[in-house]
């Protein structure tokens, strides 16, 4: 997949910033074949990429070619050195294990997002391809802040359509309520995206910000569930406080502040969750980390709401990874949705965010819930 890390300097860059990512071509993961060991990595794509398969083919230890499954012959490249096309841009990197003529690197590339609203520094509406370019995702940010109260945040959305004389908030099919809080100053950051979903993962002095805004890797099949849209922030209420409230700031402590990876910490009203998920009959469902079991607030996260007291590091000293998997009960019945995809669950004991863990040819960031550091708030995003 596609990622991007930086410095914006304000949460207005952010959001532009982010604009400008999604304006590219984005990567699947990679499938290697054949000897070599290396990886492939800085896989992105540009304005004019298409929907194809792009296959990199060694062509001996140090050198390769690449070709496009729509595009054709992109060129030649040399191990080590970044390549550059006008659809797609990676460095092959050579591994313990010498690469061999023939083995290959392939990938899907996607489409760039569109942006359907673009109001540099205020709002995006943006329209995604899916991973096999045939949807049409519409998610959204747009930014608010109160100088007086100190915070500098984006709402976020998702929406089942996009009708441009609406209003952020009246959007067809439309859900917004969870929050990124942020500030107006400095704010290192990781994108992570591909036809399907973006990641955002913000840092906001010591505290970690992240969002999901996309699909879910769903368990129905498409024919049941043809739009598994999912909205994660970081800050959600059951009733918004005033405007001028210092509850809206990122340093704000209380539970409103969580992780969507975590879901609200008990038993609550969907709006006070921050992560949403449009249920196959249309509706939006909020998530705890508790198994309530209740008709008021049935949504729930595995393994969060199993409990992570006793997660402990492998015996080899790596670190577990675990798929969250958004579940309900209402006290009768029971459903289970599916997957946040790219974002897995991992343990805090002796770990800490910005670690990364790597899992064969896959890295993953970790980050953490807000300002929380026990071991159990913490989840990891694939990276490569």
């Amino acid at each position: 997949m596609s990622w991007e890390s930086g410095t914006a300097t304000s949460y207005t860059d952010l959001l532009d910033k982010l604009n400008t990512f999604l304006a590219k071509g984005h990567a699947l993961p990679p499938v290697y074949t054949g000897t070599g060991n290396g990886t492939i990595s800085g896989l992105i794509g540009t304005a004019a990429s298409v929907f194809e398969t792009i296959t990199v083919t060694l062509t001996g230890a140090t050198t390769f070619d690449v070709t496009g499954s729509v595009t054709g012959s992109m060129g030649s490249g040399t191990v080590g050195t970044p390549f550059s096309h006008a659809k797609v841009a990676f460095t092959v990197t050579a591994g313990s294990t010498a690469w061999q003529s023939g083995d290959t690197i392939a990938f899907v590339m996607t489409p760039p997002w569109v942006a359907e609203r673009s109001v540099a520094g205020a709002e995006y509406i943006w329209r995604a391809p899916g991973n096999a370019d045939s949807d049409a995702i519409f998610v959204g940010a747009s930014a608010f802040s109160n100088a007086g109260a100190d915070y500098y945040n984006w709402r976020l959305g998702g929406f089942t359509g996009y009708a441009s004389g609406n209003a952020f908030t009246n959007q067809p099919g439309g859900m917004t309520g969870p929050i990124l809080p942020l500030w107006n100053s400095n704010i290192p950051y990781w994108f992570i995206a591909d036809g399907k979903r973006v990641i955002v993962v913000a840092k906001v002095s010591t505290v970690f910000e992240s969002a999901y805004m996309g699909f879910i890797d769903p368990y129905p099949s498409p024919g049941q569930w043809a739009y598994p849209l999912a909205v994660g922030g970081m800050m959600a209420f059951a009733a918004e406080p005033a405007a001028t409230s210092p509850n809206w700031r990122w340093s704000y402590a209380g539970n409103e502040h969580h992780a969507f990876f975590k879901g609200f910490p008990g038993d609550a009203v969907d709006a006070a969750s921050s992560l949403r998920l449009r249920k196959p009959d249309g509706t939006w469902r909020g998530f705890g980390s508790s198994f309530a079991a209740s008709a008021s607030f049935p949504g729930a996260l595995w393994p969060a709401a199993a409990g992570m007291t006793d997660l402990r590091p492998n015996l080899d000293g790596t670190y577990p990874l675990f798929p969250i998997v958004a579940t309900e009960h209402d006290g009768s019945t029971a459903n289970v949705f599916g997957e946040l995809a790219g974002v897995m669950a991992t343990t805090g004991h002796l770990n800490a965010a910005e670690n990364t863990i790597t899992v064969g040819r896959e890295t993953w960031l970790v980050i953490q819930n807000a300002h929380r550091t026990t071991k159990t708030d913490y989840a990891a995003v694939r990276l490569t």
